[in-house]
């Protein structure tokens, strides 16, 4: 079903430019928590003597490092997930556009 608006060209150009923009920064924020997800995850490797040292009951002084570690990986995970969802909705307002029919009018 087709929606009827006022100036069609100009309500489809904001759709496609809006929904382009959304989906772009979703894609950037998705980039940014995959980098975030990795280092997190490669720093918990390297100080893994901590989460080790509370197993077997020896101390060590990487506790911080290991919670920092922790906390970048979580929130990688939270910035991905929040950029999958941004690139999805901005490309499901650049496809309403097409809900709107072209004017066949010259302006």
């Amino acid at each position: 079903m087709a929606v009827i608006v006022e100036n069609p060209r100009r309500t489809r150009l904001i759709l496609a430019l809006a929904g382009l923009a959304v989906a772009v920064l979703g894609g950037i924020l998705w980039l940014i928590g995959d980098d975030n997800h990795v280092q997190g995850s490669n720093s918990m490797v390297v100080h893994s003597a901590a989460a080790w040292g509370d197993v077997l009951g020896y101390s060590t002084d990487e506790d911080a490092e290991m919670a920092a570690a922790q906390d970048q990986y979580d929130t990688g995970e939270t910035q991905m997930t929040v950029g999958i969802v941004l690139a999805i909705a901005g490309l499901a307002v650049f496809g309403s556009r097409w809900r709107i029919p072209p004017t066949t009018e010259k302006c």
